[in-house]
């Protein structure tokens, strides 16, 4: 494939937990490239996390883009959080193809409901906690995060997890009180064609709050997985769902080969 394809993970996270997905991808001609955000190294405790806002994040992946000095623009793939990373990014970057995995919402969208609101209890109740670092318990990501995947497999994705920035929190549920409006997106700036998946069984980014993500974006294709939790990038359909998101770019990358207009 002509086009880099920069993969961007979500809280918690490195770019690790993408290496399964990026297997899959590679294994159908892309040229993937997975950075960690600022502060995620793994097993290394990074205090100053608590205080990183999306936009510290956003102009580290618009820098580590930059540095690689690609030929065509990239395509974008992001899980969770890194799926608004992505849409933020997009603009930035002139992005050629974007790809949102059970994507958490820009500014603009109420994301605020009971489960999700279950999973960062430990949080909110916490302080200042838009200044701090946090993780999730290994009860909690079993419930909210991890639901579906075997107990194995939770215990060892827990277990990886890094500590993720109270600020990223607050500027993604309460971006009403932000005032930096740091997950603000102005969809037509989003140029580019966007696949979205949700999942029905997705505690942390609800389909119906995805649903309306997807619907910003006039060249939008939205995949619904109904029996599938948040952890798409590493279940028993993520090698399907590549095949698919391969699929979707084909004629986009087949048409930019030719010279032609992207609209399909």
């Amino acid at each position: 494939m002509a086009h880099p394809l920069v993969l961007i993970h979500g809280m918690w996270c490195t770019g690790a937990n993408l290496s399964r997905l990026a297997a899959a991808l590679r294994a159908r001609g892309f040229e993937c490239h997975i950075p960690d955000l600022p502060a995620h190294e793994a097993g290394v405790r990074h205090g100053e996390v608590g205080a990183l806002s999306l936009l510290d994040y956003v102009r580290y992946l618009e820098q580590y883009i930059r540095e690689r000095q690609f030929r065509q623009p990239p395509i974008l793939l992001g899980h969770s959080m890194g799926g608004l990373l992505a849409q933020m990014l997009a603009p930035r970057v002139d992005a050629f193809a974007l790809v949102l995995l059970t994507p958490a919402s820009p500014a603009g969208i109420n994301a605020v409901r009971l489960r999700p609101l279950a999973a960062f209890s430990s949080v909110l109740s916490r302080p200042g906690f838009w200044h701090k670092a946090h993780r999730p318990s290994l009860s909690r990501a079993r419930t909210s995060i991890l639901n579906g995947l075997s107990m194995p497999k939770q215990n060892e994705l827990h277990a990886a997890m890094v500590e993720e920035s109270g600020r990223a929190v607050f500027e993604i549920a309460f971006w009403q009180l932000d005032r930096a409006h740091a997950s603000r997106i102005d969809p037509a700036e989003v140029r580019c064609p966007v696949y979205v998946v949700a999942a029905g069984q997705d505690r942390l980014t609800p389909a119906a709050v995805v649903r309306k993500v997807a619907a910003r974006y006039d060249r939008a294709t939205l995949r619904y997985y109904p029996g599938r939790g948040h952890w798409v990038i590493d279940d028993e359909e993520t090698d399907e769902m590549a095949g698919e998101i391969a699929g979707w770019l084909l004629p986009y990358e087949q048409r930019a080969a030719r010279g032609l207009p992207m609209r399909i």
